[in-house]
Parts: structure tokens; sequence; C-alpha cells
């Protein structure tokens, strides 16, 4: 099975940039100090035709992940537009007040998803029970679950991503993310049940492309 290297691109400009060594797909969206909301929609045309899959964050608003009715209500809409516009996936994640996975709100959100690749995002590492989160975003039909395993630095929360990738069973791709570099992904390749990885390939505040080309050769000779 092939690996996979996913970007975060927080501007069109640097989707752009980035298509050109041709990751497997790019998430797409903006305002980075927040870590991430959903780009201005009227960009989704340029980035889609980058010809690299492009996949938009739903998240209307940084903050928590727990979301109100009128703010599920617009994600849906979103996910429609981004589906009309040739996205192939999107990615979000909601949580209930207990910090467990919304599995209402999700269904809700996923049942508009249809035809799209789906991932739910870093909200997993919000989680008070990550492995009984997990099995409800399985339940719930996603392709991905990108986490840090629930640190900082996705280099320290390596042991739990080992045990999550172990419990599921190959029923959900675990997608390491957050200061995934060049320097340290070697960590996550020696385990060939991963193969999914999450870069912004950021060095010093800007997207390197060096780091950008290294991360995908990498993959690419795992």
């Amino acid at each position: 099975m092939s690996r996979n290297l996913e970007v975060c691109a927080f501007s069109i400009k640097d989707l752009i940039k980035v298509s050109s060594v041709k990751p497997a797909r790019i998430e797409f969206c903006e305002n980075k100090s927040i870590g991430g909301i959903t780009p201005d929609l009227r960009l989704i045309d340029s980035a889609v035709s980058s010809g690299i899959p492009i996949f938009p964050i739903i998240r209307p608003r940084g903050g928590n992940f727990i979301y109100s009715k009128k703010e599920i209500d617009q994600m849906i809409n979103t996910v429609k537009i981004c589906k009309e516009k040739k996205c192939q996936g999107v990615v979000f994640g909601v949580l209930d007040k207990n910090f467990s996975v919304d599995e209402a709100s999700c269904k809700k959100i996923m049942d508009e998803c249809n035809g799209l690749s789906t991932t739910f995002h870093m909200a997993f590492d919000e989680c008070v029970n990550p492995f009984k989160s997990m099995k409800k975003i399985i339940d719930l039909g996603f392709d991905r679950i990108l986490t840090s395993g629930q640190e900082e630095n996705v280099e320290d929360g390596l042991q739990l991503i080992e045990e999550l990738v172990k419990n599921s069973n190959s029923k959900i791709s675990i997608m390491p993310g957050l200061k995934l570099r060049s320097s340290n992904i070697d960590k996550f390749l020696g385990n060939k049940n991963i193969i999914d990885f999450h870069s912004s390939c950021y060095v010093n505040d800007k997207l390197s492309m060096k780091e950008a080309t290294l991360l995908i050769e990498k993959i690419n000779n795992s």
C-alpha cells in the first residue's frame, strides 16, 4: 500500500506553490495562528485547479470544537459548497461538553459528505478517552484521524499514536501531524501500518519547498 504526505496550506499562494511537488492531498485552511479555520470559499476553485486533491478544513471559528446548532448548520452548508466545487475531501471534528466525540453532530455533517473522503482533525487530541473516541470515529465512517498523540509535538505523541494504530485494526488511518518534519519522520516511518503523514512543511514560519521535497522523498523511499 502506498504511503501519502498530506500538506497543510494556509494560503492559496502556498497551496499553488506546494502543489508542484505533488503531495497526495492538501488540507486547505487559513489563519495558522489559531490552528486553521475554513478558508475563503471563493478560493476553492483556484485550489482545485492545482490538480491536487483538496481537503478544506470545515471549522467556522477558532477556539474549542463544541459547536452550536447554527454553527453545525453552517458547517453542513460549507461541506455542500466544497462538494459542488469538486473538492475530494473535507476535514472536521465536533466534540461535546464532556470532550468526547459529538456523534449526533458529526453524523449530520457526515450525511452531507457522501462521496467525499473525511478526516477527523485535531479535535481528537482534546478527547478524554482516545481509544473510545477512535471507535466512535470509525463507526461514523471517517477515513482517517489527524493526531499528534495528544501532545504539543507529534514526536512526543509517538507512543500513543502507535497504540492507536495497533488498536485500530486497520479500520481507519491514524495520521501523525503537528511539527512533523523531515528531521523526525523516520520515527514514524518504521511503523509500516502508518500510511498517512501530515505536515505544514513550515520552517521559520514560512513554507519550505526544501522541507516538502525532503518529506516526500523520505516517504516514497520508506
